[in-house]
């Protein structure tokens, strides 16, 4: 398996228990990122690209210090991203499928499934939804078949052999890695001709992919929000990619936006917000504009300081090369967070 499958049926296992825990998403939102910042410190990355966008990657802003949940914390709120007026669905125009890093060319029924993350990028519309009964489940969707056959073809993989007609074909074939006991369900299929989607669920049964399947809404087009807008960008430079983690809402939301630049340069901007995080870093060693900032000790992360309970940084470094520090401050200096972190229709 690819690195992007390993880390979807790793998160899709870690959830295979139920429900989600709303106060145990928002402690790891920010102590969770503190302890994997320790390991890529060490040496550890992550790679980016459509990891990133499904959000199975981690945002890289850090708090000092987090005080455990609250356990009369509000459950999370049901949300969804804003729609895309005047754009057309997946159905109208599957050729549309993965080209704006902005724009989801589906919705969900919200009646019927709740969004906790949802992202494009790499040619790949993507949402993860809590279907209400068993483990959430992920979905995908492209203009290519390519994308979604990683970690599915292979001398270990389900749809080893089948051309891409066989392996389209809306069959839920299991996969079980090595040493585990879990199994993961991966459903391809082309809901219109020239669109290509799956689905994936690490549980006993594939039920959950049929509840996320019946709720998708191929008609309807959706912003692929975050509460961060870049304004600045360094020139010849583009937005890439966007995913959201809102599982936690209100208690915590985490972003991610990838740039890239004309030359194959990366940058992660991320952005971490949590009413958990007790301590604001308030020292900076560095100035964008009029406001402190924050150059990280390896030199290859820029914090903008000054958001209550919240991380705003831009990572320029291995993995995300290529940019410079100055780059980055201009990304970070035209970066504008958004008044309601708990209300997407606030968010660009």
């Amino acid at each position: 398996m690819t690195d992007l499958d390993e880390r979807i049926v790793r998160t899709l296992r870690e959830r295979a228990e139920g429900t989600v825990d709303t106060d145990r998403l928002a402690a790891r939102a920010v102590a969770g990122g503190r302890a994997r910042r320790r390991r890529r410190r060490a040496g550890a990355g992550a790679a980016l690209g459509l990891a990133t966008v499904l959000g199975l990657g981690v945002a890289t802003g850090l708090p000092e210090r987090v005080r455990p949940p609250d356990p009369a914390a509000p459950v999370a709120a049901t949300v969804s991203p804003p729609p895309a007026d005047g754009v057309p669905g997946a159905a109208a125009q599957p050729d549309l499928v993965g080209t704006d890093p902005w724009v989801l060319h589906f919705g969900v029924d919200p009646a019927r499934v709740r969004h906790l993350r949802w992202g494009v990028g790499s040619g790949v519309e993507s949402v993860q939804v809590d279907v209400g009964t068993g483990p959430p489940v992920a979905v995908q969707l492209s203009a290519s078949a390519a994308g979604l056959r990683r970690g599915v073809d292979g001398p270990s993989g389900p749809a080893d052999g089948l051309t891409v007609e066989e392996a389209f074909d809306g069959t839920d074939r299991p996969h079980r890695e090595a040493g585990r006991t879990t199994t993961t369900w991966i459903r391809l299929w082309q809901p219109v001709p020239g669109l290509y989607a799956r689905a994936a669920v690490t549980a006993t049964t594939a039920r959950g992919i049929d509840d996320a399947v019946e709720a998708l809404r191929l008609r309807e087009a959706r912003r692929c929000a975050t509460p961060v807008r870049l304004t600045t960008l360094p020139a010849g430079a583009r937005v890439s990619g966007c995913s959201v983690e809102v599982a936690a809402l209100p208690e915590a939301v985490t972003a991610s936006i990838e740039v890239a630049g004309a030359d194959g340069q990366r940058m992660a901007v991320s952005f971490q917000y949590a009413r958990s995080i007790e301590a604001d870093r308030s020292t900076g060693n560095r100035t964008i504009g009029d406001r402190a900032a924050y150059l990280y000790p390896k030199g290859d992360e820029l914090e903008l300081l000054g958001f209550p309970k919240a991380h705003l940084t831009a990572r320029f470094g291995w993995p995300s090369q290529g940019f410079t520090e100055a780059d980055a401050a201009v990304v970070l200096g035209g970066a504008q967070v958004a008044p309601d972190l708990t209300d997407p229709r606030t968010w660009s």
